[in-house]
């Protein structure tokens, strides 16, 4: 086909792109769609969703199916390229398409060795026939391979490209590196519903390129370099506005998901999974004794940033209403970013999916680059990660791409820190010496422990094979104990995520580093709360209960500006510290003045000592049960409410967020909470069930699992129990009913 007789791109190629589209759609739509979630029936919940709101599904077909197409379209323009520069015949379509599908093996394969939880439903749960061919692919291959054949691929087209247009010099070689720039700021950005329009245009009056004067390709082709170079240049032209500003070093606040305190440190074979943090533990002051309020995430980060306990500011769960989350930076519960913008300071928040709590509320940052949460973008998560091809595009696989579907930034099983890693380097660039905050928050240590190659082999068994080898979710509604040699694989996969983020960590570290940053920054290192590992009978997760130290002792080290406060020889602190400590903490060094009473206290005056004078306590609670059967030892201590699934609303208003708006099942939540207070020493659980009020006490030191109970006989039984109530009724204004404390709101519902 000559350049003077066609459209470079005969119509032809639409329709084989669309019936390529369509076929493929289709048959994974049937084949590799289910109801079921990592084995839990959720079938009820989504028939009724999509009854309720049946436009957003079709919405969000749409939208998976357009990305699906652009990226065909791209493809067979690409491959139909190189054979009409090489013989201008016409090619068949069964050739065109066997060289998409290898394009898009090629990807799957590389994609499935990167991240191969994202495929964990349908090798283990879907069609586990096949769960050896994914067993090959991470046994004995690497993402090089395909990556390195993908490169080829793309590397041969694109110097035969550039080869052609240095032999003829013609239009139709100049459109056709136009059309592979064009193809490469929409797969970079994301922006595929531009990509579908310059499709359409280019079918439509695709032979208008024989009249553009071969000049104006120059500069056309030097306007789309300059547009691969914008971010860049605008980051510059950013840094050059900012000032720097004296005492007002920026604070970086990082933070994963499910750090447990035990794990910093921890040597497997002679070697501590955490390097990193072991090295920024020389510089910092470690809080070896430190809690979290509440193991559950968007509460417990919540009481951080407040500095006030759930009980007071009412986030107590992960699907707070409306009037809850209104709470959350209001003039009684301005957060830390909100007072730090009094100072001067722009606040980020950065994170994976379990960041998803930062843009559904109020919490004061300038900037959230994290994902939402709501039952729209479920949808399109789950129709998206019905199609395998389209996989590996959305998540990168495909040359930096990702981009396309930003609700694929909360896929629980893409645990790959690259991504938030590169935006809190955008940060970095752009904010120079001007004051600022970060809040980087790192989900790959939150169940189902996805750690992206090569970090997933690092403490597992290589030679199991099991539904357990690449990830592990928590169900709920099963309380039966996985046996030995599984326990020790997700024990493996729990590590290999904490060697995962240490990894993020010691990325960060270095990058402060290379900036110099890191001396005159405030940094610090937490974890909004642990996780249980079936210690004992304590099963796997976090929030259920208070057993233990897993799930409420977490790391906490600081390190401030060199210049200010150095670190010192007594760094580390052993005496109980709280996550609510932080908010005092910040204020204090700044000298902010605050109205409000904090439950916490600064850590300024205790540095450099290795404990307090006094014998401090610190209270923490348990979060919502997410399901109402089991047979776990928290399933016969509680007082019953209906599982999540029956509780939460959609509130379309709200962007379908989900909530639970019923203020009795709110207040029942409230009311039926496992409390706690715990010094150095002892712990103290107050557990309402409907027999009456059960209390636990437990020797932390010499019975860590906390497996024998002492109350009431031990001395500090009645001083601890008092000082529970005396907090509860402080901060929550709760009241007594007999042993059971009411909770304020209930309180007022009942005199109602």
């Amino acid at each position: 086909m000559g350049p003077n007789q066609a459209p470079l791109f005969p119509i032809r190629i639409l329709k084989i792109s669309l019936w390529f589209t369509v076929f493929f759609y289709l048959f994974f739509l049937l084949f590799n769609t289910s109801f079921t979630i990592m084995g839990v029936d959720v079938g009820d919940f989504l028939k009724q969703y999509l009854g309720a709101f049946f436009g957003v599904y079709l919405t969000t077909t749409l939208k998976v199916f357009s990305v699906s197409l652009f990226l065909h379209l791209s493809l067979f323009s690409l491959v139909f390229l190189t054979y009409h520069f090489l013989n201008r015949r016409e090619v068949s379509w069964v050739v065109l398409s066997a060289w998409v599908l290898l394009i898009e093996c090629l990807a799957l394969c590389h994609s499935m060795v990167s991240f191969p939880q994202i495929y964990g439903e349908f090798f283990f749960f879907r069609y586990p026939s096949f769960a050896s061919f994914l067993y090959f692919l991470t046994d004995h291959t690497s993402p090089f391979y395909f990556s390195f054949a993908l490169g080829l691929l793309l590397f041969l087209f694109i110097t035969f490209l550039l080869f052609q247009i240095y032999l003829h010099k013609n239009k139709e070689s100049y459109f056709s590196l136009v059309h592979v720039l064009v193809l490469g700021l929409v797969h970079l950005s994301g922006f595929y519903i531009l990509g579908i329009v310059y499709f359409a245009i280019l079918f439509w009056q695709g032979k208008q390129y024989q009249r553009v004067h071969i000049k104006s390709y120059g500069f056309i082709i030097f306007l789309l370099i300059f547009l691969y170079l914008i971010p860049s240049i605008w980051n510059q032209i950013e840094v050059l506005t900012k000032s720097k500003e004296k005492d007002k070093p920026p604070i970086f606040i990082l933070s994963a998901d499910s750090l447990r305190y035990d794990k910093v440190g921890q040597k497997i074979n002679g070697k501590s999974i955490t390097p990193n943090i072991d090295s920024f533990a020389k510089d910092s002051f470690v809080f070896h004794d430190h809690h979290t309020t509440i193991p559950r995430t968007f509460p417990s980060w919540t009481d951080l940033l407040t500095g006030q306990y759930s009980m007071s500011h009412k986030v107590r769960d992960m699907f707070p209403s409306l009037e809850e989350k209104q709470r959350i930076g209001s003039a009684s519960f301005p957060t830390i970013q909100q007072m730090l913008q009094k100072l001067g300071y722009k606040s980020y928040a950065v994170g994976s999916f379990a960041a998803d709590i930062f843009p559904r509320a109020n919490f004061g940052f300038d900037g959230v680059l994290a994902p939402n949460f709501n039952a729209r973008i479920m949808t399109v998560q789950r129709t998206a990660e019905s199609q395998l091809f389209l996989l590996p595009f959305l998540t990168g696989s495909w040359f930096s791409g990702g981009m396309y579907l930003e609700e694929m930034d909360g896929l629980s099983t893409w645990g790959d820190g690259t991504r938030i890693l590169n935006r809190f380097r955008s940060i970095l660039k752009r904010e120079g010496d001007s004051p600022y905050s970060v809040t980087y928050f790192s989900s790959v240590i939150h169940f189902p422990y996805t750690p992206a190659y090569p970090y997933y082999k690092s403490f597992t068994n290589p030679k199991y094979y099991g539904k357990y080898k690449y990830l592990k979710f928590v169900d709920p509604t099963n309380s039966s104990l996985p046996n030995e040699e599984e326990t020790k694989q997700i024990r493996g996969l729990f590590d290999s995520a904490v060697y995962a983020f240490d990894a993020e960590f010691g990325e960060i570290l270095s990058e402060l580093k290379e900036r110099g940053i890191y001396d005159e920054a405030i940094i610090i290192l937490t974890a909004d709360h642990g996780e249980a590992l079936y210690e004992d009978v304590h099963g796997q997760g976090h929030g259920e209960h208070l057993r233990g130290e897993a799930v409420t002792h977490v790391p906490l080290l600081i390190k401030f500006p060199k210049s200010k406060i150095e670190t010192t020889k007594e760094h580390e602190f052993f005496g109980i510290t709280s996550s609510v400590d932080l908010y005092p903490t910040i204020m204090d060094y700044f000298g902010i003045p605050t109205k409000q009473e904090f439950p916490g206290k600064s850590l300024l005056p205790i540095l450099g000592k290795t404990n307090w004078e006094e014998d401090r306590f610190v209270y923490a609670e348990t979060g919502i049960w997410f399901s109402d059967v089991g047979d776990h030892f928290f399933q016969k201590q509680r007082i019953p409410y209906p599982n999540i699934l029956s509780l939460h609303q959609v509130v379309p208003e709200e962007d379908y967020q989900i909530m639970i708006t019923d203020p009795i099942y709110r207040e029942t939540i409230a009311f039926s909470k496992h409390r706690s207070v715990q010094n150095s020493n002892y712990k103290l659980i107050y557990i309402p069930t409907r027999q009456g009020v059960l209390f636990e006490l437990y020797d932390r030191k010499n019975d860590p699992l906390n497996r024998k109970n002492l109350y009431p006989l031990h001395p500090v039984s009645a001083k601890m129990k008092d000082l529970l109530y005396k907090t509860v009724i402080q901060w929550e204004e709760a009241t007594l009913a007999g042993e059971y404390l009411i909770p304020s709101s209930l309180s007022d519902i009942n005199e109602n």
